[in-house]
This record gives C-alpha cells, sequence and structure tokens, in this order.
C-alpha cells in the first residue's frame, strides 16, 4: 500500500514545495533602497580606497590617557608610581563625556586626541601657567566593526583582524548562499554620528585585473551588511517546508534525498 501512495505524496510534495519558491516571503528582510540611491553610494564606494587615512576619534568606553606637558607630577613619596600612572587616565562615559580636575565635566566622544588636547588646554588657562596637555587612548574597547546579515558568523570583529571589508566578510565565514553579494552595505558615521552608506560588489572579489583590486580600509564602528537576496527567500522557503512543515517527510523516507529534476 506504502508503494502505491508514493506518487501521490511526490506530487503533494511537488505542489508545498512550488507554493514555497512562489509564494513565501521573509517579514525580517531588509529591503535595498531605491536605483538612485543604490548608484550613488556604489560611486561614494569607489572613492572611499582614495580617501586619506580616517582621523582616529574617542568613543564612549574608551580610557584617556591625559598628561600635562609640563611635567608636574605629584611627589614619589607621596604617591607610588602605579598610582601617578593611574590618575593619568579617563574613562569617557556612555554620554561621551569625563570629568577632569578643576575644569569638571568634558565632552570628549566624536573628537581626536589632538582636538580633545586643544580644548582642555583652553579650558585650563585659568588655572596652570603651562596648560598643555597631551592625550592618548589608552584603552579602546569598542575597537571593532561589526558584520551581519547572510554571512555564517555574524558578530564584532576587532579592527585588528577585519582590517578591510574583504577580510571582515571572510573572517565572518564568507556569505551565505542566500545572500546578495553584489550590495554589500557599507555603514560608517561622521564627526556627528549619523551614518552614511556604500555599496559594494563583493560578487567580483577575485577580478583583481592587471592592475588589481584596491582594498577598501575599515574603521571602529564600522557596519558591514550582507542584504539577502530574492532568490535567498524562496531557498528559505523551500528549507522552511521540508524540515519545518512537513518533517514527516524524512519519517517516510521522502525527502532526505529526493531529486526535483526526477519526476519519474
Amino acid at each position: 500500500m506504502f508503494f502505491k501512495k508514493a506518487p501521490a505524496i511526490k506530487a503533494l510534495l511537488l505542489l508545498l514545495l512550488a507554493l514555497g519558491l512562489t509564494a513565501c516571503t521573509t517579514p525580517a528582510r531588509i529591503s535595498l533602497p531605491d536605483s538612485d540611491t543604490m548608484e550613488a553610494g556604489q560611486a561614494a564606494a569607489r572613492t572611499l580606497a582614495d580617501l586619506p587615512p580616517v582621523e582616529e576619534r574617542i568613543y564612549p568606553g574608551d580610557v584617556l590617557r591625559i598628561v600635562r606637558n609640563s611635567g608636574e607630577t605629584p611627589t614619589i613619596s607621596a604617591f607610588t608610581a602605579n598610582s601617578i600612572y593611574e590618575l593619568t587616565l579617563y574613562t569617557v562615559m556612555n554620554d561621551g563625556s569625563f570629568s577632569y580636575p578643576f575644569i569638571g565635566k568634558v565632552q570628549a566622544a566624536g573628537k581626536t586626541p589632538e582636538q580633545l588636547s586643544d580644548e582642555l588646554q583652553e579650558r585650563m588657562t585659568p588655572y596652570y601657567r603651562e596648560p598643555g596637555v597631551t592625550v592618548n587612548i589608552n584603552q579602546a574597547p569598542g575597537n571593532t566593526v561589526f558584520v551581519g546579515g547572510s554571512v555564517r558568523n555574524p558578530q564584532p570583529y576587532s579592527t585588528n583582524v577585519a582590517t578591510t571589508l574583504e577580510r571582515a566578510i571572510i573572517a565572518a565565514g564568507g556569505v551565505m548562499p542566500n545572500a546578495d553579494s553584489r550590495h554589500v552595505a557599507l555603514l560608517r558615521s561622521d564627526a556627528s554620528g549619523r551614518y552614511k552608506t556604500y555599496f559594494v560588489d563583493f560578487s567580483k572579489l577575485l577580478h583583481g585585473g592587471q592592475q588589481g583590486r584596491q582594498a577598501i580600509a575599515l574603521q571602529r564602528g564600522d557596519v558591514v551588511f550582507i542584504p539577502k537576496s530574492g532568490v535567498g527567500d524562496r531557498i528559505e522557503g523551500v528549507d522552511l517546508y521540508l524540515n519545518q512543515l512537513i518533517p514527516f517527510t524524512k519519517s517516510i523516507g521522502i525527502g532526505a534525498n529526493y531529486d526535483l529534476r526526477n519526476n519519474n
């Protein structure tokens, strides 16, 4: 009786697969912008490799080391050397600020260390004859880029590993079969915290030509997003029907090795 019912079950499977290919959608899918926006983003991406190195900016969570240029420090008899070192460290809070002796709250996030040095010198002038300071980023826990979307291992990656867009995607395990690798989005924030989006054709990774391919360097805080393709939605639809909505196919021995090209 089972073998007589097999053609009917095959027909049912084909019907369900056809419905999955034509009707299944993914509500959480992030759609691409209109063609004009895409073209502008692609044109902007082509100029990224030619831009000068991005200035290092301060982010919330950074630990700053601020040292007076005058060399005025507490005496060793009053403080240990380690305490003196710790007195030069300041953590930038979530609101982007930190507190500095005499002058109080200082807004640091979004500024370069040089810009912060100039501001501190100006505000310290009433209190010190030599108000100059040197600012360095001592620790940067947020020194990462974020890789998400249709990659195998979406997560933050250190900029020491994900130095370029190409290396970031490879570090994330590469793109998934459902990815639209022609429209990889790179989101980069400016000094005001606003994201600008660039679009890169990752599918041409190996098309370097005689002149080679210019790498796109990443900076901390960058977001690399690989969108899902329309075909990717249908691939997921087939998987949904075969492995979730009709799990009984495996129990009766149909589906695991079923070839859609063979209808006999």
